[in-house]
């Protein structure tokens, strides 16, 4: 075959190779991205809107332990939470919140003004001062007040105390008085009851000792309000807090997402409507500060997201990843650059390598765009976006130059990727940098080891303390393929050695993580089995190496 004819025909191979790959990668973005169809919520007027939600309008880098947020903010807040709801709860009055009621009547909405009771009696009587003065001053906008809020539940002081303030401001106020907790709690509780004008229950599915599976939540919400209004007849009963996450980490059968979401605030509203429920919504806005508490799902509870963007519409399909075109286009455009890239470079021998650099390329800029998402999800804070730019970033690096190893095999640029070096000798290696060069096999090794060593800490945790860590699978999962297919398209024998007891240690813990984590979550948490997965693939190369180690020691006898 002349040289140009051939050229033209690789070229050819390698096209229909990506256009394959291209709707591959379109067909995953698409199913995750698509708009889903779910039932539009609905209102007496025909515009359906929320009643109710919590306010507490902390920003990038505010907290309610550090910088807050200013006036200026808390007015802009105001106004865009008038847009979407007819009413704000809140749980505190003093200090950046003091403004709220006069604000508040400014844009038109009514006030679930709370009070933040806690250990610290002298904050306390702040609070409880703050309330009375607040409702007595502007009755137009304070709808009604709650003295506390899980205070019980956090056991910071006595029910008898707790009553004591509930006298205090009903003696001082016109408005009705509540106190907030988990609906299982005021069971415990008849004394408080009996003191309250109205009982606020929260009811948190997703959060519960055993969480609810999205289908059943509307039948648990009602189960808990019918237990309640048995339990004390003829007291009215808000529902102060119920909400479901737009993104973290699944607990059992409740997953977070954004059309869960759109589906759980619809289902309320449309039940509320129908049953004649008071609720309130958890809540209007994203709070980034909530995830160096609660994980990456701590800060996803909003509405609206930390730039005040609406997440779904009460009406019509929503989707997950509204992004996923975007994504899409990326991924393929640094595949074609890839493909390029390693044609100009190093030109595959034979047809059928030619399609499978195109097919390896996609499907590692597909791997590497879905870590990027995650990476971005879960990037709250300073050490959320450095930890993320590090996993992604890593990965690529790794994927990048095991795929340059392997685009070399394929131009018949040597035997193949080199073994890896075992981790005492990675370590060694990078004690002493300064005095080698650092080889590309070696570059793959070390940074095999940090992801090794990450998966390992996480799986650790995953054992120990569960229930704010997020599943990492797309942040590890390209570096587990891509190493596993390295492993497999080296041919040289590794170098006999002492026993590896660190790369046991790194197999005997991903097989350990793998078999308990999905048992501890639950067998019906698909997230866990995903991970339990991920954990096995990442065990494979570790453990074939040691396999064929094996073999050479035996040999070498």
């Amino acid at each position: 075959m002349r040289p140009l004819t051939k050229t033209l025909a690789v070229l050819a191979t390698a096209a229909v190779a990506l256009c394959a790959a291209t709707a591959l990668n379109f067909a995953f973005w698409w199913l995750q991205g698509r708009p889903q169809d779910i039932p539009d919520a609905v209102s007496a007027d025909g515009r359906p809107r929320v009643k109710s939600a919590s306010f507490s309008p902390y920003r990038a880098g505010q907290s309610p332990f550090g910088a807050s947020f200013t006036r200026g903010q808390l007015e802009q807040d105001m106004a865009v939470a008038a847009k979407v709801v007819t009413r704000i709860r809140t749980y505190s009055n003093t200090n950046q919140f003091a403004p709220v009621p006069e604000l508040a009547q400014r844009h038109g909405l009514k006030v679930i003004l709370g009070a933040w009771v806690g250990a610290s009696l002298e904050s306390n009587e702040k609070e409880i001062a703050g309330l009375i003065k607040a409702a007595n001053e502007y009755p137009g906008a304070v709808e009604r007040v709650v003295v506390g809020n899980e205070v019980l539940l956090r056991r910071e002081i006595t029910p008898e105390l707790l009553i004591d303030y509930i006298r205090r401001v009903k003696a001082a106020i016109r408005q009705p008085v509540t106190y907030a907790d988990v609906w299982e709690f005021w069971l415990q509780y008849p004394k408080v009851a009996a003191e309250v004008d109205f009982i606020t229950i929260h009811v948190l599915p997703y959060w519960e000792n055993t969480p609810t599976a999205l289908d059943h939540v509307i039948a648990h919400m009602l189960e808990a309000h019918a237990k309640i209004a048995a339990a004390y007849p003829g007291k009215p009963i808000l529902i102060g807090e119920i909400g479901w996450p737009s993104a973290g980490r699944v607990r059992r059968d409740a997953v977070p997402g954004r059309v869960a979401q759109a589906r759980f605030v619809r289902e309320i509203i449309n039940t509320a409507h129908e049953r004649g429920i008071d609720y309130n919504i958890f809540e209007l806005f994203d709070e980034p500060w909530k995830f160096g508490q609660e994980g990456t799902v701590g800060g996803n509870w909003g509405l609206l997201d930390t730039e005040r963007r609406a997440k779904f519409s009460l009406r019509g399909p929503v989707s997950e990843k509204p992004y996923w075109l975007l994504a899409f286009a990326l991924s393929t455009g640094a595949a074609a650059l890839l493909t390029g890239l390693a044609l100009l470079l190093r030109p595959p021998q034979g047809f059928a390598r030619t399609a499978l650099v195109a097919l390896a390329a996609q499907g590692l800029c597909t791997l590497l765009a879905a870590s990027a998402e995650q990476s971005l999800r879960l990037a709250f804070g300073a050490g959320g976006v450095l930890g993320g730019a590090l996993m992604t970033g890593g990965g690529a690096l790794l994927c990048l130059l095991v795929f340059s190893e392997l685009a070399d095999a394929a131009a018949g640029h040597g035997q193949g990727p080199r073994p890896l070096v075992p981790v005492i000798a990675r370590l060694e290696a990078l004690r002493s940098l300064r005095l080698r060069p650092l080889d590309r096999a070696l570059a793959v090794g070390l940074l095999d080891l940090v992801f090794g060593l990450a998966a390992l800490a996480l799986t650790f945790g995953l054992l120990v303390d569960p229930r704010y860590r997020d599943f990492r699978v797309a942040q590890f999962l390209p570096v587990a393929l891509c190493m596993t297919v390295r492993l497999l398209a080296t041919r040289e024998p590794p170098r006999p050695v002492g026993t590896p007891r660190e790369e046991w240690l790194l197999v005997g813990t991903f097989v350990l993580g793998a078999a308990v984590i999905p048992v501890k979550e639950g067998l019906v948490n698909q997230a866990a089995w995903a991970w339990g997965a991920t954990l096995l693939l990442l065990a494979l190369p570790w453990g074939l190496s040691l396999l064929r180690l094996g073999r050479a020691v035996r040999r070498a006898r």
